[in-house]
């Protein structure tokens, strides 16, 4: 019996009495349903939920028959224990079975790994491609182009195997400015726009005030002249603000780092977005 068949047996269980764990007088009634992840008891008077993910079941067990109808008892493996009367004992019989179906073994039968999408998303949801989404946008191109540099993830291990930087780009360029940033995080293309105006992402300098990249700053400069419609470059830097707030103080890392872009070249702007 597979997870569909232990569903389609049992959905829910009504009047259902709910022991309370510290006064065993006390009772709440209510319904049992039944999902693909979890058991949910509805308490309908007091707009009561109780919930128990399927996975987290430890044991269930069936308990001696009583004049109100046959106990179950589940134990949960963070230490929960719920006791539920059932008033038919073939629901019951019924109700530990499919809980005992449905509760999982190993990390292979999670509902995470059986579940399978219907048919009709196939058509809707197709697959994520990096490069489809870069054609799109009508990447590569006479000013972009893609690199294979990071192929094996050595450059950096959170940028995608290839990556969008300026056709006047050299590989010792992209190297030297990976190793200048945290992370690895060099500038790449994130978005063109069909006017040439581009977005790229980076992650912030290696710690140090005084630090400089020659590469680096070859690759701003790079990304300064793909677009022919404009002569400006704008840094925004979205780090915390206290952070911002000591360089503002400061002004060494931002002055130093525009400066040195010769005064022949494009302008270039730092602003903080906090």
């Amino acid at each position: 019996m597979d997870l569909a068949d232990s569903l389609a047996s049992l959905r829910s269980v009504e009047n259902v009495r709910l022991i309370d764990r510290f006064n065993n007088r006390q009772q709440i009634i209510g319904t049992i349903f039944l999902t693909s992840t979890h058991l949910i008891f509805v308490d309908p008077e007091g707009k009561r939920e109780t919930w128990i993910l399927h996975s987290l079941i430890s044991t269930v067990d069936r308990l001696p028959i009583t004049q109100l109808g046959s106990p179950l008892r589940i134990r949960t493996k963070h230490f929960f224990s719920a006791d539920f009367i059932i008033p038919k004992e073939r629901d019951c019989s019924d109700l530990h079975a499919t809980l005992s179906q449905l509760k999982p073994d190993s990390y292979e039968k999670l509902y995470c790994f059986l579940y399978q999408a219907p048919n009709y998303l196939e058509k809707v949801w197709d697959p994520f491609l990096l490069a489809t989404e870069y054609m799109r946008m009508g990447v590569p191109n006479p000013e972009w182009k893609v690199e294979d540099n990071n192929s094996n993830f050595e450059m950096c291990d959170t940028y995608p195997p290839l990556i969008y930087v300026p056709t006047s780009t050299t590989k010792s360029m992209l190297l030297g400015s990976s190793k200048f940033r945290s992370r690895g995080r060099l500038p790449i293309l994130t978005y063109l726009h069909p006017n040439g105006a581009s977005i790229t992402r980076c992650s912030q300098p290696l710690s140090g005030f005084s630090a400089r990249c020659l590469e680096d700053e070859q690759l701003l400069q790079c990304i300064l002249k793909t677009n022919s419609q404009s002569n400006t470059m704008y840094i925004i830097d979205t780090r915390p603000r206290p952070f911002t707030i000591t360089l503002k103080a400061i002004l060494s890392l931002g002055s130093r780092y525009l400066k040195s872009f010769s005064t022949d070249e494009p302008c270039c702007h730092l602003f903080f977005a906090f």
